[in-house]
């Protein structure tokens, strides 16, 4: 190829040489042709294969990239996720391959693998280890998302690729930024890593899937765009026809398993919407579903959940599975649990005897706060406390003249600062008569009582 790009990394001098084809072209026709869009070129693939270095600061960036997107899907945070996406660099290096495709550059395409290839690498070990070090180990609904590619994600990648170019032969920064969350890549990567630590070779295998969707989506989009915008040298139509040619053949191995992918999610949606429906006509109008959940196994639709009834149907699996089965034609099995709902009455009864419960505890435990109180100092025996808990009512009792002036006025002081915390309760003096038993009566009479 001729010096149509100074000072870019890897883009020399000397002309192209395509298959034995030397791409040749006129310089003064080409600068009289172009204009001034020949040195944006230049610049454009100067930033191309700035972008695709491997670097500290590449590997500063994917490194927090990768812990940011596993704490986010450990989580199921989707805003973290986000911010992974923006701090990722492997942007850089996917168009460095695209570019490098599209120009014929050998050295670009092998910076840019390399890059990526390093990228991939550390992302994977960062994300292992910090799922290692977490205590939160479990499948959440950001990490199961991208276990799953389909046909749709791969059109994502690839209107994202073309966006993408654009935005960088437009210096659009911000175009940059939604392309960037649009077409996940560090996130796969830290799944990837989720996968291997917990043993989840399925997800794992799910999530290398997506990512190598994303990439070889993405690169391809930016190869097309950019041979459409006359990056690097004049083919012949042969070689241009085998380079579409490889670019579909690639796109369309990949489409495969992406397919089966998206054949599975639509017959478990159809699967679900025809259980939900003849479910919701078999239950009574007051019953709900509480949960369910439907899936498709070894090719037959398995059905298990909660249903909340006034009535016990006795054929309810029995009945689902036959409308099911004969709705999609294929096996079902149903394992539906059924639960009485409770009443209205049933739900203000139960909500009487809890409160009601509170009440008597809160009782037993002002009853020993007041008991405490009393006999603090041992001024007042145990023995000399009769408490009725049922009524709110405690009686001290007590000989005065026996007591002595001194004492008997710190027992009332004692009374009254426990009435004071306690209105609600009524701590009355009492008077042993020669009635009364004396030794077990007041202990017999508050165990009574607190009954």
């Amino acid at each position: 190829m001729t010096g149509d790009h100074p000072d870019v990394p890897g883009i020399g001098d000397a002309p192209f040489n395509a298959g034995g084809r030397r791409a040749t072209r006129n310089r003064d026709h080409h600068d009289a042709v172009e204009g001034d869009e020949a040195p944006d070129r230049s610049l454009i693939l100067a930033g191309v294969a700035r972008d695709a270095r491997l670097d500290q600061k590449f590997l500063l960036l994917i490194i927090l990239s990768s812990a940011i997107a596993t704490l986010g899907l450990l989580q199921s945070s989707a805003a973290v996720v986000i911010g992974a996406m923006l701090v990722s660099p492997l942007m850089g290096p996917i168009m460095g391959v695209g570019f490098g495709l599209a120009t014929l550059e050998s050295n670009l395409i092998k910076r840019s693998l390399v890059t990526i290839a390093a990228g991939m690498a550390v992302a994977i070990l960062v994300a292992m280890t910090v799922i290692w070090l977490s205590p939160i180990q479990d499948v959440t609904a950001e990490l199961r998302a991208r276990t799953q590619p389909t046909l749709l994600d791969l059109g994502v990648a690839v209107v994202g690729g073309i966006a993408g170019v654009y935005a960088i032969m437009r210096k659009l920064s911000g175009v940059m930024v939604g392309v960037a969350i649009a077409t996940a890549l560090v996130p796969p990567l830290s799944t990837v890593g989720f996968g291997l630590v917990t043993g989840r070779f399925d997800f794992a295998m799910g999530a290398a899937l997506l990512f190598l969707t994303n990439t070889l989506a993405i690169a391809f989009a930016a190869t097309i765009v950019a041979r459409v915008n006359r990056f690097g040298p004049s083919l012949t139509p042969q070689h241009t026809a085998l380079q579409v040619v490889g670019i579909i053949a690639t796109l369309g191995i990949l489409s495969i398993p992406l397919a089966l992918s998206l054949n599975n999610i639509a017959r478990e949606l159809l699967a679900r919407t025809t259980v939900q429906a003849q479910l919701d006509r078999l239950i009574d109008k007051d019953d709900r579903i509480d949960s369910l959940n439907v899936r498709i196994e070894d090719g037959a639709v398995a059905v298990d959940g909660v249903v909340l009834v006034d009535q016990y149907a006795a054929r309810l699996n029995a009945t689902l599975a036959s409308k099911v089965r004969d709705r999609l034609d294929r096996d079902v099995r149903v394992q539906i649990v059924q639960l009485r709902q409770q009443t209205n009455a049933a739900a203000e009864y139960e909500e009487q005897l809890s409160r009601r419960l509170a009440a008597l505890e809160q009782r037993e435990q002002d009853s020993q706060t007041i008991l405490a109180g009393l006999t603090v100092g041992q001024l007042v025996r145990r023995d000399r406390v009769l408490v009725d808990a049922q009524a709110r009512r405690v009686v001290v009792a007590r000989e005065r003249d026996a007591e002595g002036e001194a004492v008997a006025d710190a027992i009332d002081r004692i009374m009254a600062s426990v009435q004071a915390d306690h209105p609600q309760w009524l701590i009355q003096n009492g008077a042993l008569s020669a009635a009364e038993p004396r030794a077990n009566a007041p202990i017999a009479a508050e165990a009574a009582a607190t009954r």
